[in-house]
């Protein structure tokens, strides 16, 4: 695992992507041009802080697995919303999932992706409050 402070260097990246190949990875880009690399609910937290204190937004959004990337569409949207969950049920194998939500008028458009293996296991509609605010990102100029 790498230190305490978010992966903004591509090259810095590549060395711990190579360094944990089973890592899955979100990654950001900022209105501003900042590109961030995120393997962890943690690190989606601290990029939430960023966000908030420098009213500064995400323009790209992909997911990442070994060489599988993954584009999200982003545009037009109020905020996003990112949270790792597992899904399952009794008597059966637990499905490792990251949920993507794109928040537009209040209403949340969930997709849960099969981690590692980047495939969409479901999507649906849900409402702000059935969210952990701490794993929003608003654009705060649209917000305002």
């Amino acid at each position: 695992m790498h230190d305490q402070h978010q992966i903004i260097d591509r090259d810095k990246w590549l060395e711990v992507f190579r360094s944990n190949i089973r890592a899955t990875w979100l990654i950001v880009t900022l209105k501003d041009g900042t590109e961030y690399f995120i393997d962890s609910t943690e690190r989606w937290h601290e990029l939430k802080i960023y966000c908030d204190n420098n009213e500064v937004f995400l323009s790209k959004l992909s997911i990442q697995f070994k060489s599988h990337r993954e584009r999200v569409d982003i545009n037009d949207i109020d905020g996003i919303y990112f949270a790792k969950s597992v899904v399952g049920m009794l008597g059966s194998k637990s499905k490792n999932t990251y949920t993507i939500g794109k928040i537009k008028d209040n209403i949340v458009y969930k997709t849960l992706w099969l981690i590692p293996e980047l495939i969409v296991e479901r999507e649906y509609q849900d409402h702000e409050s059935g969210c952990f605010k701490e794993s929003i990102i608003y654009d705060k100029k649209k917000k305002n």
